[in-house]
């Protein structure tokens, strides 16, 4: 019988899509939702500013480029390549969540929310870049000694974050974003495993 690794981070990635999904599809949208997307929100310019690098982690070139970099500089090609997949498929299905809870952004929301990346515009429940920062995240974490693996959780922790101080976001669609990200890498990790883990 095949063990099945990393069952916490199944089971909190499943609690959180789950969770995520009832607050979601809620209408109208839930005040504390709505709260603390504008406290969040009301963070300074400088803040934004200073998030808005890190959360280029989320993009869809994040996991293109962590995969070259252990393809080349790891000479683990097949997990690299493994790394990169996960992540471009991660964002697909974040378009197809979205595509099928069909719940807006937070300026449909919240007129007043100040909208500093793009125009707000679109679908937000799942947020692809939390998605793909978590995914990429439990990759990454997977070559990583035990002391180190926080850093790339903390980074994807910080994107999801920085996508509702960005007025893009609302916090379910960050959390939904992390467990569907978390999710679809531990399903990776159960057919493919580091060469060389780190020590």
């Amino acid at each position: 019988m095949t063990r099945i690794r990393h069952l916490p981070t199944i089971a909190v990635s499943l609690g959180a899509i789950g969770a995520s999904y009832a607050v979601a599809v809620r209408e109208p949208v839930p005040d504390w939702e709505l709260d603390l997307t504008v406290w969040l929100n009301s963070a300074p310019d400088r803040a934004a500013t200073l998030m808005f690098p890190v959360m280029q982690f989320g993009t869809v070139w994040a996991p293109l480029i962590a995969g070259a970099v252990i393809a080349v500089k790891g000479r683990d090609r097949r997990y690299g390549a493994a790394v990169a997949v996960v992540g471009v498929a991660t964002w697909f299905a974040a378009k197809g969540v979205k595509a099928i809870v069909g719940r807006g952004r937070p300026p449909e929301f919240l007129p007043e929310i100040i909208v500093r990346e793009g125009a707000g515009t679109g679908l937000g429940y799942v947020s692809g870049h939390a998605a793909v920062a978590a995914a990429t995240a439990v990759m990454i974490a997977e070559l990583l000694p035990p002391r180190w693996r926080w850093v790339p959780y903390a980074v994807a922790g910080f994107v999801g974050i920085a996508r509702i101080v960005h007025g893009v976001h609302l916090p379910a669609d960050v959390v939904g974003g992390w467990g569907l990200g978390a999710l679809l890498a531990c399903g990776a990790l159960q057919v493919i495993a580091p060469t060389k883990a780190g020590g």
